[in-house]
């Protein structure tokens, strides 16, 4: 489906006025992998098979007007993570397709489910999510098990949802394709692999047909194997199980995905062959921009009040400085 142009996001001169920096274009446009609804899910596999680089967020607050806000920004994709935010399967609903319409289509996404339940991968995909992250995942049978009920027949058994799309109106799909192939080929199947189970396992989960990509849990990996928490270390042991599983993948063509917070982090993993990133999330942002606001003004209060104190009773054209503020008197 050809889509009008996109007309520019925002106002440079606002953005200049309260001090948000316009991003520069990625890797990746993400225009050019809409579907042909947005109550469809964007064809992320699609993307994920370019090779190129896909830069996210997170959503972490489970809250619908913070989502429109998220999907205005211009981030390629967006992990909703539905393991540890509370929510039920209709705020969940709410947040994918939000994020699908305010985002214009051009932003994926992509949930990282509570369960391997066929439930919560049906209410995922049925709402329109461009991806599913099972976490957790330790054998090639789990795998298995997922990839078959997240395909429609003849690649799985995944049941058809009668409600999901507005029948005649958003459900128009590519020459030659169906519906039902619509929802098996745009959204992707994401393994997390997090334990010293998973990682021995590694090379069988990545070989399971359907899988379309992996991530490492690395906090949950050294948990597993009694090690300190971290997201990160030097324990051969970790280290072993981290190549493990990043061979895994690399042997069998499948991306990697993984957190990237703050430039150190995103060139480690593009070095190590990382292609879809998660390089914010909502809760960091709002504590960053908090935090900075607050320690702005709290500079600018202590240097003015440092400030006022030297000239604290001095004259001034005639007039008396009071801590540093002029005040009218003889």
């Amino acid at each position: 489906m050809s889509y009008a142009p996109r007309p520019p996001r925002g106002s440079p001169y606002m953005a200049a006025a309260f001090g948000i920096p316009v991003p520069p274009k990625g890797d990746l446009n993400m225009e050019d992998y809409r579907a042909n609804s947005l109550n469809q899910p964007p064809r992320f596999r699609d993307a994920l098979k370019t090779g190129k680089v896909i830069v996210g967020t997170g959503i972490g607050i489970a809250s619908v007007p913070s989502a429109k806000v998220t999907a205005s920004l211009g981030y390629d994709w967006c992990f909703i993570d539905a393991e540890h935010t509370p929510m039920g399967p209709e705020m969940l609903t709410e947040l994918i397709k939000t994020i699908n319409y305010y985002s214009e289509g051009c932003m994926a996404p992509v949930v990282r489910l509570p369960t391997h339940g066929h439930e919560w991968i049906a209410w995922a995909l049925d709402a329109g999510a461009a991806g599913i992250i099972l976490p957790h995942t330790e054998t090639a049978e789990q795998a298995r098990k997922v990839v078959n009920a997240a395909r429609f027949a003849p690649y799985g058994d995944r049941s058809f949802p009668p409600f999901a799309q507005t029948y005649g109106y958003t459900d128009a799909t590519p020459e030659g394709t169906s519906l039902l192939d619509m929802w098996s080929n745009n959204a992707a199947i994401i393994m997390q692999i997090e334990s010293a189970e998973g990682a021995k396992n590694a090379e069988e989960i990545c070989a399971v047909p359907g899988v379309d990509a992996i991530m490492i849990g690395t906090g949950d990996l050294r948990l597993s194997m009694r090690l300190p928490f971290g997201f990160d270390g030097v324990e051969p042991e970790y280290i072993n199980a981290i190549n493990t599983i990043e061979g895994a993948a690399k042997k069998n063509n499948l991306p990697l995905v993984g957190f990237a917070l703050g430039p150190p982090a995103v060139e480690a993993k593009l070095k190590k062959g990382y292609q879809c990133l998660m390089v914010s999330a909502d809760m960091i942002a709002l504590v960053a921009g908090q935090s900075q606001g607050l320690a702005m003004a709290r500079t600018a209060v202590s240097e003015f009040k440092a400030v006022g104190k030297k000239v604290a009773g001095a004259k001034v054209n005639g007039i008396h400085l009071t801590n540093g503020v002029a005040v009218d008197g003889p």
